[in-house]
This record gives structure tokens, C-alpha cells and sequence, in this order.
């Protein structure tokens, strides 16, 4: 069974599409290319969106659309910008409690809290 998929050629999606701009119904032109009329549908949806420049080709798609681009990579820096903000906002809330509530040797890093307990003896009871 092959289950590879159909590549059609620009210039057939364009012509199938001025022919359906021209007055052909979807069926018409399904029959006369041997398409299926969702593909159909699929393709008038991207050539109505982008005109000429739908259909860019295998793998480029909207690679002729610069702008776009460039309007998708502001808005993935933004939201990452708002995130770092978020978690600049969190440390700085966390230090500051830190400082209030807790001794300057472990908010400072000081070797205070590294230092070895001594142990003492148990009273009161006996070795077994």
C-alpha cells in the first residue's frame, strides 16, 4: 500500500485557482484535474490570503513572506522577555524575604552554618 502523498505543481494550483476565480465551480475543476474539491477548498483559502505569493513551493511555505516572519519572532521575544521579567520579579520578591527573616550569615553566603556541630554526651543513659 503507498501512502506517499500527491505533489502538485504551482503553476496547476494557480491555474485551478483562476479558473475557479473565472466562474468554474469546485466540482468542475475537481473532475477536470482529478483533485479532491477539499483540496480544493484548501487551496482558494491560501490563495485568497495570499495571493501571488501563495504556493511558494516544497518546504518554503511562507518563506516569501518576510514580514510575517519578522512579526512571529517580536512576538516569541516578547512573551520571553515577559517570562524573564516574571522571574527576575520572583528571585528579587524571594532575596528580599530572605534578608528579612533570616540571619545575614545565610543570606550572605557566610561560612557560619558550615561549621561542624559538637556533639555532647547523653545523659541518662548507658551504653548497651
Amino acid at each position: 500500500m503507498d501512502l506517499s502523498r500527491a505533489v502538485y505543481s504551482r503553476d496547476l494550483k494557480i491555474t485551478a485557482m483562476r479558473a475557479l476565480d473565472a466562474g468554474s465551480t469546485t466540482s468542475e475543476i475537481a473532475r477536470k484535474y482529478q483533485l479532491s474539491p477539499k483540496l480544493l477548498e484548501r487551496w482558494r483559502g491560501e490563495w485568497r490570503a495570499k495571493g501571488e505569493l501563495a504556493f511558494p513551493g516544497i518546504g518554503r511555505r511562507g518563506a516569501d513572506t518576510p514580514g510575517l516572519d519578522d512579526a512571529r519572532r517580536i512576538a516569541e521575544l516578547e512573551r520571553k522577555i515577559g517570562q524573564l521579567t516574571m522571574e527576575n520579579d520572583f528571585l528579587k520578591k524571594a532575596l528580599q524575604h530572605f534578608r528579612d527573616h533570616h540571619p545575614p550569615a545565610v543570606v550572605n553566603g557566610a561560612d557560619a552554618c558550615l561549621k561542624k556541630s559538637v556533639n555532647t554526651k547523653r545523659r541518662g543513659k548507658a551504653k548497651r
